[in-house]
């Protein structure tokens, strides 16, 4: 009697256990295993647990992808803007490596891929290539290894914050499948007097600037450019790569001012070497937007000094669509010439002299 006691618990524990597996796997809101069921309403969690199941998984001819400045390119907005069918993916906090990744993923799973747009945000000019925003990642997310999956299946922080939400949404809402996300910008927490209130502009000090300090940024931007940002464009001739330096608000520059106009030119002479390597290929066409001064100088634009709302997103891509603020060979130098000229002549303190 004790004996059939015993395997009774015993099958229904080894029940419990499939059970839970075929509901994860079912579910699947990383969607490690499959792309989305079109009735769920998939509460997916953060960008470096769900992006690498979407990049293998959904449906897509066109990426578009970069850090926080990508995050508000709607699927709804590019496909109508520049008429394909696109997935977005973001990653908070990262540089070009992480970035570059899942890109080759991207690539690597869909031969049909026809069209990148991609940020090659300034910020991450002078970096470590290698570089990764966290310390730690969920490495069973991204392996083909399948027995380390019972990290995933049997987590019960995705049961709680992912797999039982995104149940209990789908309920909600009918099942009628996605449910929009907000970004930024979205809550009212753009604008010029919001932006300058939260600015914390540092103080006026003139750095100095070094040839072997200047030597050694060069390099840092050389090898980031050769790896996390060329060496992809030159394995994929075929695809079409739209990259495109985000347009940090005046904000962002009054930062470089502050530490003196060489540092402010230095960046700008930074800038300059990326659009020459860039410029080599020709399956990239490349976009700055920092000689939009209307834009860069309109904090209601902002969510702060670099971030923008997705009104923004929306023009760039009418701007790519277009084919404004394009940068050629023909046309680069005197975008160069004139950025420096306004960047190191404008009135700083005028903008910002009520807040100090």
């Amino acid at each position: 009697m004790e004996k059939k006691y015993f395997f009774k618990i015993i099958g229904i524990i080894v029940s419990v256990i499939a059970a839970m597996a075929g509901i994860m796997i079912w579910i699947d809101p990383f969607y490690h295993y499959h792309k989305p069921l079109p009735y769920i309403s998939y509460m997916s969690g953060a960008d470096v647990y769900s992006n690498d199941g979407k990049l293998k998984h959904f449906d897509y001819d066109t990426l578009t992808i970069g850090t926080s400045m990508a995050m508000n390119f709607r699927k709804e907005n590019v496909d109508a803007i520049l008429n394909v069918n696109s997935l977005n993916v973001y990653y908070l906090g990262e540089g070009y490596k992480v970035i570059n990744e899942g890109l080759k993923t991207a690539l690597e799973t869909h031969p049909d891929l026809k069209l990148v747009v991609r940020t090659v945000d300034p910020e991450w000019f002078v970096s470590d290539p290698n570089w990764k925003g966290r310390e730690s990642y969920p490495e069973y997310l991204y392996d083909k290894n399948p027995f380390n999956d019972v990290y995933y299946l049997y987590n019960k922080d995705v049961w709680k914050d992912n797999l039982i939400p995104s149940v209990i949404q789908s309920f909600q809402n009918g099942f009628q499948g996605e449910v929009k996300q907000e970004g930024f910008g979205s809550q009212g927490l753009n604008g010029k007097e919001k932006i300058l209130k939260n600015y914390m502009r540092p103080e006026k000090e003139i750095k100095e600037v070094t040839q072997e300090e200047t030597e050694e940024f060069l390099s840092y931007l050389e090898e980031n450019l050769d790896v996390n940002i060329l060496q992809v464009i030159k394995d994929y001739p075929d695809v079409e790569f739209y990259l495109f330096f985000p347009p940090y608000s005046i904000c962002w520059w009054d930062q470089l001012n502050q530490n003196g106009t060489a540092v402010l030119e230095r960046r700008i002479d930074l800038e300059k070497y990326a659009i020459e390597k860039i410029l080599q290929f020709d399956n990239v066409r490349l976009f700055s937007f920092f000689n939009n001064y209307d834009l860069i100088c309109n904090l209601d634009y902002y969510v702060d000094s670099a971030h923008y709302t997705g009104d923004v997103n929306n023009m760039i891509l009418q701007w790519m669509k277009s084919g404004e603020y394009e940068l050629t060979k023909e046309n680069y130098e005197d975008y160069i010439a004139k950025e420096k000229a306004f960047y190191t002549s404008y009135d700083y303190d005028q903008l910002f002299g009520e807040q100090q």
